[in-house]
């Protein structure tokens, strides 16, 4: 199959709908900044009734364009970290119920990596156990362009915000690596975070003592927790039903760490044969080849951007030559890696 190749983060617009009480928050938060909230929406190009009514979700173009107006009227590069702090638990549904009442940090943990996705699915989390560390990464689904910096900067302080209510003075020894250069405000995040944070990570991950996931949480309720994970089943399930076959291979592919699956191993993953997957794909009008290198090209583009050299990113993406690697690229987005080293 020979067509182009894109990048355009706005393919996660419709796939990927951000819930819209997150978009309510960032509007509180911005009124409690001094901004006028309907000043807010009219820069993004939105009404309060889009924002105010019972729809469950923004497109992430809506959200996108929220976003980038509260960053520019406020003035405040780090809006974003705010906002992701004044996240409650219960500001995420079902899930953060079920993760209230769950037995111990592990166990809520264990939640959170399955049902993420019914919350957002811009990026996908996984949890890595490996004594005496846990690392609790987010692999991006799509390339989000000029939005991607505040999006992981909401979703980690977030994270974070959350571990620390789950746990209170008990949550300690984390650290965090971020997946761009350091930005100008790069003192905020300690500031805000409480905790050391570095940059130009190939993931964003936050790591912490294993020995934390055995901590018991002071609201446990097994009976409560049960209603909530079943509940956020049933959204995952319908979820992933509505979902094309291209979205979840690309979603697959985009969230494996090092070698990227085979399509023999993610038919297996989905309980298909590779035969019946390249069938579903094809009827889409696309091929595993063809998503395979649409992920290469987007994993390029963010080392490149997290100041990777050629040679490294190469050697990532399982390139025997950089020269090799050049020729892809340019093959993919008619322009050399050096035209995206460090362009954030």
């Amino acid at each position: 199959m020979n067509r182009t190749l894109h990048n355009d983060p706005a393919l996660a617009s419709d796939r990927s709908p951000i819930p819209v009480n997150y978009v309510r928050n960032l509007v509180e938060l911005a009124r409690e900044a001094g901004l006028d909230p309907s000043r807010l929406l009219a820069h993004a190009g939105l009404s309060e009734p889009q924002v105010y009514s019972a729809e469950p979700a923004l497109r992430f173009d809506q959200f996108r364009r929220v976003m980038a107006s509260a960053r520019e009227l406020s003035g405040d590069p780090a809006i974003a970290l705010s906002l992701g702090q004044q996240l409650t638990v219960t500001a995420h549904g079902l899930l953060g119920y079920a993760a209230i009442s769950s037995r111990d940090l592990g166990d809520a943990l264990q939640l959170l990596e399955r049902y993420f996705r019914t919350r957002t699915r811009l990026c996908l989390p996984r949890l890595d156990v490996e004594e005496p560390w846990v690392r609790f990464a987010l692999m991006e689904s799509y390339d989000l362009g000029e939005i991607r910096r505040p999006y992981l900067e909401v979703v980690t302080a977030a994270l974070v915000a959350g571990l620390r209510y789950l746990l209170g003075d008990r949550f300690q020894g984390a650290a965090l690596t971020l997946p761009y250069a350091s930005p100008d405000y790069a003192a905020r995040y300690q500031e805000l975070l409480g905790m050391t944070v570095r940059f130009g990570a190939d993931t964003a991950v936050l790591s912490f003592p294993a020995a934390l996931l055995r901590e018991a949480l002071p609201m446990a309720d097994a009976s409560s927790r049960q209603m909530a994970a079943q509940r956020c089943e049933e959204e995952l399930q319908r979820l992933e039903a509505d979902q094309d076959w291209a979205s979840r291979v690309r979603a697959r592919l985009m969230q494996a760490e090092g070698a990227l699956p085979s399509l023999e191993q993610l038919a297996t993953g989905f309980h298909l044969t590779s035969r019946t997957l390249r069938r579903y794909l094809a009827a889409l009008g696309v091929s595993y080849r063809y998503l395979l290198e649409e992920v290469r090209m987007a994993r390029a583009v963010r080392y490149l951007q997290a100041n990777l050299t050629v040679q490294q990113v190469a050697q990532k993406l399982g390139y025997a030559e950089p020269s090799n690697f050049t020729r892809a690229f340019r093959r993919w987005t008619g322009r050399p890696p050096s035209d995206y080293l460090g362009n954030l």
